[in-house]
């Protein structure tokens, strides 16, 4: 029997009726509920204002005129799998599909399993019971793995996993779980098959039954051991196919993740937010917008630092709109070529030329703040770990280093020191006046090797031979500092 988590655990009173009861336990989870007027093709909504109560859902379930449908938590004690009637895995379309969906979940420790119509469109709902609860995204990731090892493959309108590996959550949102229908409602033409696919029951005691003996069956140290494998394969497969994508991916992250800081960062947020939906949720219209909106909104500084609350519907709009017109899914095809200076339509910029001078600007700005406040260390390595602090990765420092790199980068009153050029001017009583230094001789910084550290070619030990020198030619010669000689400054650079 699953109990409520922290977001779902509340106090609410459960039906009198035994049935009832055990209907709300055994699918605890009440946020986001949805629901739909019965009908063959329903048309969903979500209740997100508020969860409903366990008797509310218990009414709603016995309303033969509605159909309601729940979500996951973050731990579960059941699963379930979708097949679609018109899909190629069910049984009307090949009989032994259907038996290698079980042999594959017995590799992983699930033994039995409930077979139910889901409705009068005939689709197939295989529900998992277990005899406690264990983490969502874990299960999730087991069940996938294992039939994707048997080459069956997870798509929406065919295969189905409920609950499913849902989306990275950018910090301050919650990203939730696909929600299903609850089983056997009346009049929706959902019912318990036997094993010819032939209807059984639609008595939700009966239901709970073959529950209860399919949760007992179940060989859960298999199970625990195969979720524990699944996290690790994902884990790994993460690091093995790092690329440009993924680096673009975590840098938006990081930079959503951190929210206001300051006045005047609203749009870049925004656009970034609308980046972030389009390419790696696929979102696009209202839905974008409403993503943009509700991430904005809950981000951190957004009550301390936004000045533009009061339209921040309107503006996430203007963005996502804006977002669908530079950007597009990740896989999909692109709307439009990578030449920035198309002759046809609008003039956009390539996504790489886009993402560099967004990079670039970032970093002008961390240093810009740095060297305003002081912060700003003189030495590579420090200079390189402050900026990566503020979410920006270290491949893409090293790509801009004139913009920050004490050997290449300089402003204000943290650039390198050079030391003054020393020009002689020599007066001599022989006709022939003697040749100025040549260029080659002046004392510049030089950098040795790849080691990128700076190298003095004039000592002060050196300039004081000279000066000595100079000055020991009396009448014959003089010479004439343009510059006073300052202190040279010691480059140390790591």
């Amino acid at each position: 029997m699953s109990t409520y988590s922290n977001k779902s655990q509340c106090h609410d009173p459960f039906p009198s009726n035994l049935i009832g009861k055990r209907l709300c336990e055994t699918f605890p989870y009440l946020w986001n509920a949805i629901i739909s007027t019965n009908e063959t093709t329903p048309k969903w909504q979500t209740v997100a204002k508020y969860p409903i109560r366990p008797r509310i859902l218990w009414r709603e379930w016995k309303d033969n005129s509605k159909l309601i449908g729940v979500r996951f938590d973050s731990q579960t004690s059941y699963a379930l799998i979708d097949i679609d009637r018109n899909g190629q895995f069910h049984p009307y379309q090949n009989p032994e599909l259907l038996t290698l969906i079980r042999a594959a979940l017995e590799t992983i420790g699930i033994c039995r399993t409930v077979l139910i119509r889901s409705s009068w469109s005939e689709g197939l709902h295989l529900y998992i019971p277990l005899p406690h609860a264990v983490q969502t995204f874990g299960l999730a990731q087991a069940i996938k793995q294992c039939l994707e090892a048997q080459g069956l493959t997870i798509a929406q309108g065919q295969l189905e996993v409920f609950p499913n590996c849902k989306a990275y959550a950018v910090p301050g949102t919650y990203t939730e779980y696909n929600a299903h229908r609850l089983p056997l409602q009346p009049e929706s033409g959902s019912c318990l098959l036997d094993d010819d696919y032939n209807p059984l029951s639609h008595d939700l005691g009966q239901f709970f039954q073959q529950w209860d003996i399919a949760a007992a069956g179940q060989d859960l140290s298999e199970l625990m051991n195969a979720i524990a494998i699944a996290r690790t394969n994902n884990r790994n497969r993460r690091k093995r196919h790092t690329t440009i994508v993924e680096d673009w991916l975590q840098d938006l992250r990081a930079e959503i993740q951190e929210g206001w800081t300051d006045y005047g960062q609203t749009n870049h947020l925004l656009k970034t937010i609308a980046c972030h939906g389009v390419v790696f949720e696929g979102l696009k219209g209202d839905a974008l917008g409403e993503y943009v909106e509700q991430t904005a909104v809950n981000l951190p500084g957004y009550e301390e630092w936004c000045q533009h609350r009061h339209e921040i519907r309107m503006r996430s709009t203007v963005w996502a709109r804006s977002a669908e017109n530079y950007y597009w899914a990740l896989g999909s095809n692109p709307k439009r070529s990578g030449n920035a200076h198309s002759d046809e339509g609008e003039k956009v910029v390539p996504l790489n030329v886009l993402r560099s001078e967004d990079a670039q600007r970032r970093i002008k700005a961390v240093v810009s703040r740095l060297e305003q406040e002081g912060q700003f260390p003189s030495t590579a390595t420090a200079r390189a770990k402050l900026i990566a602090a503020e979410g920006i990765s270290t491949r893409t420092l090293y790509n801009h280093l004139e913009l920050w790199h004490p050997i290449h980068y300089q402003s204000g009153s943290c650039k390198t020191v050079q030391p003054e050029t020393i020009t002689a001017i020599f007066e001599a009583d022989s006709e022939d006046p003697p040749k100025s230094l040549e260029p080659s001789e002046e004392k510049r910084f030089y950098t040795e090797g790849k080691n990128m550290k700076g190298r003095m070619d004039n000592s002060p030990v050196l300039l004081a031979q000279l000066v000595f020198g100079l000055e020991s030619c009396g009448s014959e010669a003089r010479i004439h500092i343009v510059k006073p000689l300052e202190k040279l400054n010691e480059v140390n650079d790591s």
